[in-house]
């Protein structure tokens, strides 16, 4: 067999995509924690400068300028050692909970912004509805209503905090609850909006799984089609030398096949390989990777699979294609559908993924030579055999 071309890059998977955006959350916070303690600064200093008098004391400034800082530097420690992920995933929900940490933290530190300059007379107590706003945007819609909660109660506490004893009086209670009126509607204002977005962020993660599977599936078989099966071997490849792992592959073909097509036509061809994927499918683990090589080609990458393992799955697939009753399969050479395979095992037939893809076509060359309907376990002696056949 030739060589192939290297195949072009897929589509990036779903999954990816999908931990890229909530890495993406997470640095967005990171970059509003950037601004938020410059903003609180220039804000204290503008009005002290506007008002002849200062919001709130040098101490409780430093504090409240600090804690974001320092705190800052933290999560960004942490979102780059989850980033720095190779063949293990990092959990999405540990990221999305990182974010709800993050929103938590900044809560805290605007109701001690609030609470230090000047409790429920405060100016900052605006900077909640910006934070609710915030915080629908980046969870989920039913979760941040529980951040709008702590929002009401937080302003609750800094309101007991400040004059508990006149708290009960009607203003008081007033400028509670037209507090938590805007915060209320601010929820609902950008929860609607948020929900709206998620929607077609879904909408547009579906169509791009779609899209994926039908550029990475053979459109017959159902199978991995031949790009993306490169692309699984050199990934196997590299996780198998990364671990000190070994792996196998199978490859085969139908014995005959061209006759079969010839006396049967085309779409009884077609529907025969379908059949034979589906064997497949039945016949090997859900971890194994299956793909359609090419023409009435297949190939089979078994991870973490020796070539004992290896030669009795083969053998299994083999004899179940030769049980097998194909419409058609009277015209062959002996009134049924066979396969001849071939296989060779990392690391003991090769180091590379074109040394074991290449060795494994050997030993199916030979397994066609020798007679077919058999299985070939490649070994050094393959290739001056295959030179006598010749």
């Amino acid at each position: 067999m030739e060589n192939q071309e290297d195949p072009q890059p897929e589509l990036l998977h779903p999954d990816i995509l999908a931990l890229k955006h909530m890495f993406g959350k997470n640095h967005w916070l990171v970059r509003i924690r950037w601004i938020y303690p410059i903003f609180i600064v220039t804000f204290f200093l503008a009005y002290r400068f506007l008002a002849r008098r200062s919001l709130i004391s040098p101490r409780d400034a430093l504090l409240v300028f600090l804690l974001p800082v320092i705190v800052n530097f933290l999560f960004m420690l942490d979102i780059r050692k989850k980033e720095k992920f190779g063949d293990r995933l990092p959990d999405y929900s540990k990221l999305l909970r990182l974010v709800s940490l993050q929103l938590d933290f900044d809560l805290v530190a605007l109701a001690l912004t609030v609470f230090f300059s000047g409790a429920l007379n405060s100016p900052i107590i605006a900077m909640f509805i910006v934070y609710i706003m915030i915080s629908t945007f980046l969870i989920d819609y039913h979760k941040s209503f529980r951040n709008t909660l702590k929002a009401i109660f937080l302003l609750l506490a800094i309101g007991l905090l400040q004059n508990s004893q006149h708290f009960f009086s009607s203003q008081q209670i007033m400028s509670m609850l037209a507090f938590d009126f805007m915060f209320i509607f601010a929820y609902f204002v950008s929860g609607y909006l948020s929900k709206n977005l998620r929607h077609n962020e879904e909408l547009l993660k579906n169509l791009l799984q779609q899209t994926r599977e039908l550029s990475i599936s053979d459109g017959l078989t159902g199978l991995y089609n031949q790009m993306h099966f490169f692309e699984l071997m050199d990934l196997e490849n590299k996780k198998s030398q990364h671990h000190n792992l070994s792996y196998s592959l199978i490859i085969f073909d139908v014995d005959h096949f061209k006759n079969f097509n010839d006396s049967n036509g085309h779409l009884r061809g077609s529907q025969t390989l379908k059949a034979i994927g589906a064997i497949m499918k039945k016949k090997f683990r859900s971890t194994d990777l299956l793909a359609k090589y090419g023409g009435d080609e297949f190939v089979i990458i078994l991870p973490q699979t020796d070539k004992v393992g290896a030669y009795l799955a083969a053998e299994r697939l083999r004899e179940s294609v030769e049980r097998q009753t194909f419409p058609g399969a009277e015209t062959q050479p002996h009134k049924k559908i066979t396969i001849s395979i071939g296989l060779a095992t990392y690391p003991e037939h090769g180091l590379t993924a074109e040394e074991i893809l290449n060795h494994a076509d050997k030993s199916l060359y030979f397994a066609k030579e020798s007679g077919r309907n058999r299985t070939i376990m490649y070994n050094d002696n393959i290739g001056k055999e295959l030179d006598e056949f010749s």
